[in-house]
């Protein structure tokens, strides 16, 4: 007995050693681990975005199969056959018809307010200019100095750049064709990887079956029954809190959308469509979604009409006071289960390690942290046998709760029954 508690305790000091050195190791040559981590994600990436594809087409998919196709094949087995890539083809066109819909409608929108915005150059630069005027007649009546005496354009330039205006110019142009060539490249090698991920993500879910039966029976082979077990539970509870997160998110974004198009087409807005996907897009991304989307939005009708500006912005509060407190709650529940304070803090972490994917993906993976740490805690305090509320009083949460236990099952399942009893009746 001894001799085994002897062997555990050098195995624990040695891998709190190797730790160590690990990530000593780490910080000495981040440079390098940064370079070998980028190409790594580059080789990787198409199956990456397979991998993403999937995880959220699995969705609509099982929405199909389990319930809009739930009786298919009961009768005729030929139709059973045909129930799966059925299933995979409608989730598929209905998604991807979406988002070329929102991109074909997108872009000329987008051409026609830049086109816009460069015929009202001359009128932007005389408002400017009569701001500037008054801002240094200001100046003058209250100090005497002239700012147009030192605030010329080339004055300006110099004391940016150091250098004269023809050489800022030639400065600008060199560095314009490696940035252009580089951005070509990039759009080139990213739909490369995105038109692979999307044969791929095909693959992983007509087969997903039997991947994961594959994955199960390896772990289980080659694991202790306790890790296998653990890591089988962490998987369900990351699933369970990213899965409805992400659908709860999109619905919900979907929604604010619409109702920002709506209501900018009732007020008579400039650019509603336009305006109306960018705020759908950022409220995907939590706490800060709405203020990002705002701020563009806001300042391109700042452009246009001043008074206009005014009138969105307040249009645009009362409708994420009504996302915040009614609609979000009601379609997201308890699916994320912390409070503001985590939120906050696991966007803005997410957000500075791995930018806007780090800021949608950082609360539901800090959710599921937290539920796994709470379960964990919990579990340790049974086997001391001591209450919680006998270390610290019990508060009362602020989460909203929910009795949803799936955000998109309830409306399928109610489709899919009304559909059924119109074809029996």
């Amino acid at each position: 007995m001894k001799n085994i508690r002897l062997r555990n305790i050098i195995l624990l000091i040695l891998l709190v050693i190797l730790f160590t050195i690990g990530i000593i190791f780490f910080f000495i040559h981040i440079t390098d681990v940064v370079k070998v981590l980028n190409t790594i994600f580059a080789v990787l990436a198409p199956i990456l975005y397979g991998l993403v594809i999937a995880y959220l087409l699995n969705y609509p998919y099982k929405a199909f199969y389990d319930h809009a196709f739930k009786k298919m094949g009961t009768k005729h087995k030929w139709l059973k056959k045909i129930k799966k890539p059925l299933s995979l083809l409608l989730a598929y066109i209905i998604i991807f018809g979406i988002v070329g819909f929102l991109v074909g409608t997108l872009i000329p929108e987008l051409s026609s307010s830049v086109t816009t915005l460069i015929d009202n150059i001359p009128v932007y630069e005389n408002a400017i200019k009569s701001a500037s005027d008054s801002v240094a007649q200001f100046v003058y009546n209250m100090s005497g100095y002239n700012l147009y005496e030192v605030a010329t354009y080339s004055n300006l330039i110099s004391l940016i750049t150091g250098n004269d205006t023809t050489e800022f110019i030639k400065n600008v142009m060199t560095n314009i064709v490696p940035s252009a060539f580089s951005t070509v490249m990039g759009i080139g090698t990213g739909l490369y990887n995105w038109i692979i991920g999307i044969i791929i993500s095909i693959y992983l879910l007509s087969g997903k079956e039997k991947l994961i039966r594959q994955f199960k029976l390896l772990v289980v082979a080659y694991t202790p029954e306790k890790f296998y077990k653990r890591l089988f539970k962490v998987g369900d509870v990351f699933n369970n809190k990213c899965g409805k997160f992400i659908v709860g998110k999109i619905i919900d974004s979907s929604i604010i959308g619409l109702m920002c198009f709506i209501g900018l087409s009732i007020f008579r807005f400039h650019y509603p469509l336009l305006i109306s996907v960018i705020i759908g897009v950022s409220n995907m991304i939590p706490f800060f979604g709405p203020i990002i989307g705002a701020i563009p939005t806001t300042f391109l009708l700042l452009i246009i009409n001043p008074m206009e500006a005014l009138g969105f912005l307040i249009f645009i509060i009362i409708l994420q006071q009504f996302d915040g407190n009614i609609l979000g709650p009601k379609i997201l529940g308890e699916t994320v289960g912390i409070s503001g304070f985590w939120i906050m803090v696991s966007v803005i972490v997410g957000g500075g390690l791995f930018g806007v994917p780090g800021m949608l993906l950082g609360v539901p993976i800090f959710a599921a942290i937290y539920t796994l740490v709470d379960e964990g805690v919990t579990r340790r305090l049974r086997k001391k046998e001591i209450a919680a509320n006998d270390v610290a009083p019990a508060v009362e949460e602020d989460v909203p709760k929910s009795q949803s236990k799936n955000l998109m099952d309830p409306i399928i399942g109610k489709a899919a029954e009304l559909l059924n009893n119109k074809k029996s009746k």
